[in-house]
């Protein structure tokens, strides 16, 4: 009907469309540069038409909107994620093009034949290296070269799975400026960052999908389809227990160790998550140790096994290497397969692709020396100033991150002189190249779109006698002629998209049916040890929390009433040092700050001292690294909450003087975050190991606190005349004076509040309830059957929840010293029925986390537990 505005495929309204830009005036390539988008007359090329036709039409508020939403999706998937980065740093680590990178098919076409023979010739190279070595016997590559590269694994020689030891290969390609391709560097230790590529695919498909399908670019999914059979044929077994191997979150390359490890629905593990047993590689589990059939490696082969590599390195586990040359696992890619990446193999790859593949070589290097040749040396002297020196060797970190290059022609006399001192001792470990411009490629700025030099990871996997090429990439934008391999300070990457000229089929998801896939399944007893150790401590961490808030909430309301008696402070100063006299040689604030009283001073050395164990810096911190550890185990909105409730500047930055009614305010809010915390995890995780992990960390927090708390408050001086403050406040601290005051008209009495808060199994708050919630988690626990007997854990709380069950509270309510009828030395020598009790509950319950430890975490138990 007229008048009425139809929503077009990209969600523009049709109506609403502006008339499509000319290409000179939205864009403009480098003169002499070879660009991606224009050819030299400024047309744009057909490949980039649909796309730029699409972006063209595109308001200004329109553009804004896509750059903002991608922005977005890179936050909440976690790309830029960091466990130890700064919370307020300006500046975002890994950001995502507006603008792709789009290859035509008949260019595709001649990559994927030189990208798959590249791969065949590593392969070729590293099963020659660690076999016959005739590369060296026969002189097409120095001998000097090989066994100067520390990631030459002398271990893994002889072993026959080094025949074909590189299953993933990736190059690092860019086009110098007249257009031609040219490999900046290669990759075959690990998967190179895969898990990247497709976190890039999926956001920026997310804000762009419908134009992605316009301009008919090829999925990944069946490339990865592919992978997935290659890897179970390559186990030998139906039905494969297959996982990733990474360093920890400690590496920057850990978001897409985990995001591919999600992506393939594999394990994702780490070294301390697994033990080697009769040349055999176990996961530990709650339910004991489970075999691994196939290991993809994303950590470095030197640091796999201590034992027989380097004794530094803990990535993998103690005798990897005898499980791997034993057959024992299947390891992906094979150890040692780092040292086809050291760049000084270059020079020497034309002749061996001969000798070795029979063939010409498709892709080249720029220019390059390996500085451990004397007459390479001479050479790269002769014309510093035209290049660039780097080592030979620099692993396979996160794209982008490499390390920039000595640029020789900004080098001094001085430099110079130290230059060729360093070659002289180190030149076996150098590479000199020569430098080359970049050709450029559309970068949106979110003002405009500018050419930008650019970088491609092309990644490859091998498929029976042949590499197959994944049809995308990662690309970015480079620094110049900085470096030798892919650097990119900015952080700036963009998806690769593979254009076709044919229709491509339907698309299928990477994760097969349930009809495929077999029976359901609701079993979680294969759960990580490491990870239910992690939720263990998350709700430790998160219920510690919210005790030391409600502590400080309390002691500083009794800075605001009208009275503050002298008792009232003795009872909340007592109360606060049974958190600073945890660790009780970390700082304290210095009592004439700001003319803090003692109560003032206290809550802020807890809110905000260093270094303090039991203190909130500490504690939320831990928090927050244990979420982000177990992300994939909770909801976004109760991982959103967490990580919301930590980038909260108030908690990092001590203020300066601020009323005790400011801080109150704050604490309110800050356990309105963590009680929001606590009911996602109640309402939205399943009822598996996991959830009952989190659940028994909070409760033996809980009842820790409450204890000691009881314990201090009651049997210190002053008692027998400050009961009922003390009691109030115990009350207080423990949220359950609502309850109390429902229950009875009369000021709070140790009788009546023994019963509400240890001897009440409806009471949540209660040193019952929590002994009640954990005997019913340890009953539900995997454990392996003892000729009928209880085990260690179940003993222990069943002990402990008898002596709650059958104590009396108006017998643990005598308390010798409120007795006036008993001299002194009766007071000191007799113990309460309730001090007994509190210290056993205060002795055991540390016990408790021990046993727990030993059992479902470290498996350090005398024989494994099998069900």
């Amino acid at each position: 009907m007229a008048g009425e505005s139809k929503s077009s495929s990209d969600g523009t309204a049709l109506g609403e469309r502006v008339k499509p830009s000319s290409p000179s005036m939205l864009y403009q390539a480098l003169p002499g540069i070879h660009d991606e988008m224009m050819d030299v007359s400024g047309a744009v090329l057909p490949h980039w038409q649909q796309w730029f036709h699409a972006f063209s039409t595109w308001t200004e508020d329109e553009r804004a909107s896509h750059f903002e939403k991608l922005n977005q999706v890179v936050r909440e998937t976690g790309i830029a994620f960091d466990l130890f980065a700064d919370p307020y740093e300006a500046k975002q680590p890994w950001s995502i093009d507006l603008a792709p990178l789009i290859i035509a098919p008949d260019e595709w076409q001649w990559l994927q034949t030189a990208l798959s023979q590249r791969a065949r010739l590593f392969n070729a190279i590293n099963a020659d290296l660690y076999g016959p070595r005739k590369l060296i016997q026969e002189g097409y590559l120095p001998a000097e070269l090989v066994f100067s590269d520390p990631s030459y694994l002398r271990a893994m020689h002889g072993h026959k799975g080094m025949f074909n030891g590189l299953q993933f290969f990736a190059a690092d390609l860019a086009k110098g400026a007249d257009g031609t391709w040219r490999v900046l560097d290669n990759h075959a230790e690990t998967p190179a960052g895969v898990g990247f590529a497709v976190a890039n695919r999926i956001s920026l498909t997310h804000c762009e999908g419908n134009l992605f399908r316009q301009s008919n670019a090829k999925r990944l999914a069946p490339y990865f389809q592919q992978l997935q059979n290659t890897l179970i044929d390559r186990s030998g077994l139906e039905d494969p227990h297959i996982a990733i191997l990474s360093p920890g979150p400690e590496h920057p390359d850990y978001f897409s160790h985990a995001y591919l490890a999600r992506y393939l629905g594999y394990l994702l593990v780490e070294g301390g998550d697994l033990v080697c047993q009769n040349n055999q590689v176990h996961l530990k589990t709650l339910a004991g140790l489970k075999p691994i059939d196939l290991i993809v490696r994303s950590i470095e082969g030197a640091k796999a096994d201590p034992l027989e590599l380097n004794p530094d390195g803990f990535d993998g586990a103690t005798s990897m290497v005898r499980a791997v040359r034993s057959m024992g696992v299947k390891m992906i890619n094979e150890l040692g397969t780092a040292i086809v990446e050291n760049r000084a193999i270059a020079p020497y790859l034309p002749p061996i692709s001969q000798y070795l593949l029979g063939e010409d070589l498709m892709l080249r290097e720029a220019p390059r020396w390996w500085l451990g040749d004397p007459a390479s040396v001479l050479h790269v002297m002769k014309n510093l100033d035209q290049m660039l020196i780097t080592d030979a060797h620099e692993g396979s970190g996160r794209p982008g991150e490499v390390r920039p290059a000595i640029d020789g022609a900004t080098l001094t006399e001085q430099d110079k002189t130290a230059l060729v001192q360093k070659m002289s001792l180190m030149g076996k470990t150098m590479v000199a190249e020569q430098k080359l411009d970049f050709a450029t490629t559309p970068s949106w700025t979110g003002q405009s779109l500018e050419p930008r030099p650019f970088a491609v990871r092309f990644f490859t996997s091998r498929k029976s006698q042949n590499y197959e090429v994944m049809p995308g990439g990662l690309s970015m934008s480079v620094g110049g002629t900085q470096a030798i391999g892919l650097f990119a300070p900015e952080g700036l990457t963009r998806d690769v998209w593979i254009a076709s000229d044919t229709k491509l089929a339907p698309f299928e998801s990477v994760w097969p049916t349930l009809d495929k896939a077999g029976a359901y399944s609701r079993a979680g007893r294969s759960l990580q040890s490491r990870i239910a150790d992690n939720l263990f401590w998350l709700g430790r961490n998160v219920e510690r929390i919210e005790w030391q808030f409600r502590l400080c909430r309390q002691a500083l309301s009794r800075l605001d009433e009208d009275s503050g008696p002298e008792e009232d402070q003795r009872t909340v100063i007592s109360a606060l040092n049974s958190l600073i006299l945890r660790a009780p040689k970390a700082p304290v604030f210095d009592a004439g700050f700001g003319g803090m009283n003692e109560i003032e001073r206290l809550v802020r050395t807890i809110l905000y001292g260093k270094n303090r164990t039991h203190g909130f810096q500490e504690s939320v911190y831990h928090m927050h690294r244990l979420s982000g550890l177990t992300r994939d185990r909770m909801s976004s909105e109760a991982w959103r909450i967490l990580n919301d409730f930590f980038t909260d500047r108030r908690w990092h930055k001590e203020p300066g003087f601020v009323h005790s009614g400011q801080v109150i305010d704050l604490l309110d809010k800050g356990l309105m975050s963590l009680a929001a915390f606590s009911g996602m995890a109640m309402e939205n995780m399943t009822r598996n190991y996991g959830w009952r992990f989190l659940d028994i960390g909070r409760r033996v927090e809980r009842a820790e606190n409450l204890a000691g708390l009881f314990s201090r408050l009651v049997f210190a001086p002053g008692m027998a005349t400050d009961s009922t403050r003390r009691m109030m406040f115990i009350l207080e601290v423990a949220d359950s004076f609502i309850t109390y005051r429902s229950r009875y008209r009369i000021m709070p009495s140790l009788p009546a509040v023994i019963d509400l808060l240890l001897l009440d199994e409806a009471n949540p708050r209660s040193i019952a309830f929590q002994i009640a919630a954990l005997s019913d988690h340890i009953n539900s626990l995997p454990m392996e059957p003892e000729m009928g007997l209880r085990s260690e854990e179940n003993r222990l709380i069943l002990a402990l929840l008898s002596e709650i069950q059958l104590a009396e509270g108006h017998l643990l309510s005598h308390i010798p010293q409120m007795d006036e009828s008993k001299d002194i030395e009766q007071v000191i020598t007799e113990k309460s029925q309730l001090e007994n009790l509190l210290d056993n509950q205060m002795s055991k319950l540390p016990q408790l986390t021990e046993i727990l430890t030993r059992r479902y975490f470290t498996h350090t138990e005398d024989k494994p537990h099998r069900i």
